[in-house]
């Protein structure tokens, strides 16, 4: 019986931690001896998460290629995504920090609050809902989080809406944001897939809005928040 779940244990480590490419059973790969450590120095949060990739990357390349040319020829098969992704998401970080910087963001949130009617305050909710799909399509989680909404937070306030409920309403943006340009994973995705991010736009922006507006008319009909 023992053996029998060691058997089982070791089929189903494999299944799940096994690379794709130069991988032999009858040797320790590096996924099994990454894996785990890199998911619990990640929870853990000990050390930054870079240094604990480009640890684990190089642990996993000597352990599945163990001759010097193997190890080029992989670097050199994979340089081209790498390369594409770390470009877009620097360029990316770049677009923030011009907007951040230049105080562009505190600007336009304040222009942002000047222009909703004192009559909307009621729905005020619903309006952060609505402002969260494009705005965090269009800047980073940070931006809108710290500083827009903290902003109609306190303005609705003043029509009984507390800051929880207007937290709810926003983050239903978050449907839209996972396809914006300034979200790294998404860069890294859509490079690693090989996808047009024009491509990508065309197909799933449209279906990202409708998913967000759904889930903010399901958040106020659960009384989540103040719908109308």
């Amino acid at each position: 019986m023992c053996r029998y779940f060691s058997c089982v244990s070791r089929r189903l480590v494999y299944f799940f931690f096994q690379a794709e490419d130069g991988i032999r059973d009858d040797l320790v790969t590096g996924v099994q001896t990454c894996a785990l450590p890199i998911l619990v120095l990640l929870v853990a949060d000990v050390l930054f998460a870079p240094l604990i990739f480009m640890v684990a990357a190089s642990l996993a390349l000597v352990l599945n290629f163990r001759k010097t040319g193997d190890q080029i020829g992989q670097i050199q098969e994979h340089a081209p995504s790498v390369i594409t992704v770390v470009g877009m998401i620097m360029a990316a970080s770049a677009l923030t920090g011009v907007l951040e910087g230049t105080g562009i963001i505190s600007e336009m949130s304040s222009w942002l609050v000047d222009l909703i009617p004192t009559s909307w305050g009621p729905v005020l909710a619903t309006i952060g809902g609505v402002l969260s799909i494009p705005f965090t399509f269009l800047m980073t989680n940070d931006a809108f989080y710290f500083g827009i909404l903290p902003i109609l937070s306190d303005a609705g306030g003043h029509y009984g809406i507390e800051p929880v409920e207007m937290a709810r309403a926003s983050i239903v943006g978050q449907a839209l944001h996972q396809s914006s340009p300034l979200a790294p994973s998404f860069l890294l995705l859509v490079g690693l897939a090989g996808v047009s991010i024009g491509d990508h736009f065309k197909k799933v922006l449209w279906r990202a809005v409708v998913v967000a507006l759904v889930m903010l008319l399901v958040g106020g009909l659960t009384a989540a928040f103040p719908l109308l």
